[in-house]
């Protein structure tokens, strides 16, 4: 399995298995494929998070592979720009990550953890 490319995003080949591996895992015939969304922003940029997706809105953008459906809405995918979606295994475990390669190296508000400031 190589590693889907589209105009927005990246996924490697290894986070494609795990996802594949997850969705035939899965017991449920209404699972149609996995979902990318927005979980928030704030001070340290956008979060992105993934579900299982059993519906599809005609707007969704679509990879599909043979074995892996994955679903976008339009406005979370303008927001996927630049991102790699990879699987690896760090410190605290196997985990997905999403890497966005074109946010500045140290963004942010610049008020986050110091004396003066802080977000809420």
């Amino acid at each position: 399995m190589s590693t889907v490319v589209t105009d927005e995003f990246k996924i490697s080949s290894d986070a494609q298995q795990q996802l594949a591996a997850l969705m035939s895992s899965e017991e449920s015939e209404a699972i149609k494929g996995v979902r990318i969304y927005v979980a928030g922003s704030g001070c340290s940029g956008i979060q992105w998070g993934m579900t299982f997706a059993d519906a599809v809105e005609e707007s969704d953008a679509c990879l599909a592979s043979d074995d892996l459906n994955i679903y976008v809405d339009p406005q979370c995918l303008a927001t996927l720009d630049g991102v790699e979606i990879d699987y690896v295994n760090g410190p605290q475990g196997p985990s997905f990550v999403f890497n966005n390669t074109k946010e500045a190296a140290g963004g942010g508000c610049g008020t986050c953890g110091s004396a003066g400031g802080g977000c809420s």
